[in-house]
């Protein structure tokens, strides 16, 4: 174990960054049993787009996970919540934790003009612009709309059109979901959403006023788990269009006292103060979903994703357009080595396992140790096949 020396930037390898970032991320080793709020919470959330994605991405970091623990912390519990916040996109956070999430979306949303450009949906029709006014009508009709009541996106949007009427009602009625903003989704009907209030679905519910600390918090929480980064690092993985690498610097400078200068094989990074250590990088075997956020927080992608395996990628159709981020990689030793698929038929679940290389005996023998997690998540059968791209 190392730490910074105090005469100078440490030196780290990328295997220790690599090992620092799967630990902090629990995939090695696994959380126990009773700590599914709090990975959900050390994580900084779970990609959650897609719901599979979010369930297997805890089951892959947490001992003895089924299916229906996670859905009953979301549903029945309310210990998890989803709703839209990193990057603006869907992701489960501890309950108690979304006034923090929400306000530091708010911080970086700040200087963007709060109005919407004209835009053509899928269909073809071209919606005008709306003014901002008319913008935070909507989010008032829709606040007030859900006041005790949990509605399918339609069901809203309908009672919101009848109260506001005109332009933002063609684009409710569009299903382009501008509205969505600091709500948090009920529990499913079927495959449809609902769509709360978080003030009134989450026990404790406090505001979080100052936004600025807000995205400070942020930022520390991604320091300590996808760290060493830089200001950039932090842009992309956090931000929208109006929080500019130049704001994700002056947003450093401002913990400059909080953070301790490193260097990863000459690129200056940082980590916070008093959280140097680096282990030793120690070896596993880990079948990830797509969109998982260890990827997705490891923003050196040329360090993750080795030439053979972004060739795989680029043969695929969603990673010929999302990139590692939309495939479901294998990691071995926290570098991709390849690519898998997941198919239920039945009572059973088939995995198809595709490397970029050879792996040895004890990579196969964690490969089938994945497999029966996965079929126990499930609750399936698991059939485990494994092929060289």
């Amino acid at each position: 174990m190392r730490s910074v020396p105090k005469d100078g930037a440490l030196e780290i390898g990328w295997d220790e960054v690599r090992a620092r970032r799967l630990a902090r991320s629990s995939l090695t080793p696994r959380a126990p049993s009773d700590q599914l709020v709090e990975v959900a919470g050390a994580v900084c959330g779970v990609h959650a787009q897609v719901q599979a994605s979010a369930e297997l991405q805890l089951a892959a970091r947490v001992e003895g996970l089924v299916q229906s623990d996670v859905r009953s912390a979301l549903w029945e519990q309310r210990a998890l919540v989803k709703a839209w916040t990193v990057r603006g996109t869907l992701h489960l956070h501890p309950a108690s934790e979304l006034p923090l999430w929400f306000a530091a979306r708010r911080a970086v949303l700040r200087s963007a003009d709060k109005g919407l450009a004209a835009w053509r949906d899928p269909s073809g029709v071209l919606h005008p612009a709306i003014g901002a006014a008319d913008v935070e009508a909507v989010r008032a009709a829709v606040w007030e709309v859900l006041d005790g009541r949990c509605l399918l996106r339609d069901e809203l949007a309908e009672e919101v059109v009848t109260r506001v009427g005109g332009a933002a009602g063609e684009r409710l009625r569009s299903g382009f979901a501008f509205f969505l903003g600091e709500l948090c989704q009920g529990p499913p009907q079927g495959t449809r959403i609902t769509l709360v209030r978080p003030d009134q679905w989450i026990d404790g519910w406090r505001e979080v006023i100052d936004e600025d600390e807000a995205l400070r918090e942020v930022c520390r929480r991604f320091l300590r788990t996808y760290g060493p980064a830089r200001p950039s690092d932090f842009c992309e993985w956090f931000a929208s269009a109006a929080f500019k690498v130049a704001d994700a610097r002056m947003l450093f400078d401002g913990l400059a006292a909080e953070l301790t200068e490193v260097s990863v094989e000459g690129r200056r990074s940082f980590v916070l103060a008093g959280d140097d250590l680096f282990d030793p990088p120690a070896g596993a075997v880990r079948l990830l979903p797509e969109y998982d956020v260890y990827v997705m927080g490891f923003r050196e992608r040329d360090r993750l994703v080795p030439a053979a395996v972004r060739a795989l990628i680029a043969q695929h159709g969603r990673g010929r357009y999302e990139g590692p981020a939309g495939v479901r990689l294998v990691l071995v030793d926290g570098i991709a080595a390849g690519l898998w698929k997941r198919r239920r038929r039945g009572g059973r679940i088939e995995l198809r396992v595709t490397l970029a290389g050879r792996v040895g005996r004890a990579a196969r023998t964690e490969l089938e140790l994945e497999a029966a997690r996965i079929g126990t998540f499930l609750g399936l059968e698991p059939e485990l096949a494994v092929e060289s791209g």
